[in-house]
């Protein structure tokens, strides 16, 4: 578009008598909606590990550490041992910047920390502080994350692309869905600026827009 106009603005400048009259067209790039899945295959994904041994539960964990703190993967992956703090139930996480913020854990991620931890520590020494880790005992990595997320979400039938990230915004999209408001699922996401989060204002929605369709007899 750009070249049109300067082109345009050339025939202008040398041929005034056929001058081409245009409109200025702004064109916008479409906003960027992310994939959400709900709450019951979220909960297929989580389910389809088990606490059977090291890498499974290491496994269920990662999931459900996603999706309950809603981090960003390279946050799971540099989250500490130390950084829990089972008396008051949160985690601090280290997200862009170096920025720091603190997140609730909830009950049933609780309960899978504690289970993983357990086993955790007979399988590796005390010296390894990453909470998250390989079988040869090293700091997992994002692709290790990105394989554990896609061999689930295949393994129970999900036909929807699924990444870390989709455990994010499926967590974003339902909590202000359930009525938190956008300030506080900022600091939650650890946004810098309330903009990045408007954008779950417009899944919520559509979502809303396809219940009522579905459900409202004038709809």
């Amino acid at each position: 578009m750009s070249s049109f106009i300067q082109f345009v603005n050339w025939h202008n400048d040398y041929y005034p008598k056929n001058k081409i009259e245009i409109d200025r067209v702004d064109i916008k790039s479409g906003v960027y909606l992310p994939d959400i899945i709900q709450i019951e295959q979220i909960t297929e994904l989580i389910n389809y590990y088990n606490h059977d041994d090291f890498l499974n539960s290491r496994n269920k964990t990662i999931l459900d550490f996603l999706y309950s703190t809603a981090c960003r993967v390279s946050e799971v992956c540099t989250v500490k041992t130390y950084d829990l703090d089972f008396e008051e139930d949160f985690v601090v996480v280290t997200g862009k910047g170096s920025k720091q913020r603190i997140i609730p854990v909830g009950s049933e991620l609780k309960l899978n920390l504690i289970k993983y931890l357990k086993i955790r520590e007979e399988y590796t020494d005390k010296n390894t502080n990453n909470l998250f880790i390989t079988k040869n005992k090293n700091p997992i990595d994002r692709t290790a994350v990105f394989r554990i997320v896609k061999k689930a979400s295949i393994s129970v039938g999900l036909k929807e692309s699924i990444y870390p990230h989709t455990l994010r915004h499926s967590a974003a999209t339902q909590m202000l869905e359930a009525g938190c408001d956008l300030r506080t699922l900022q600091e939650f996401l650890g946004h810098s600026s309330v903009s990045t989060t408007q954008i779950y204002t417009k899944l919520t929605k559509e979502f809303l827009s396809e219940v009522f369709k579905e459900s409202h007899p004038r709809a």
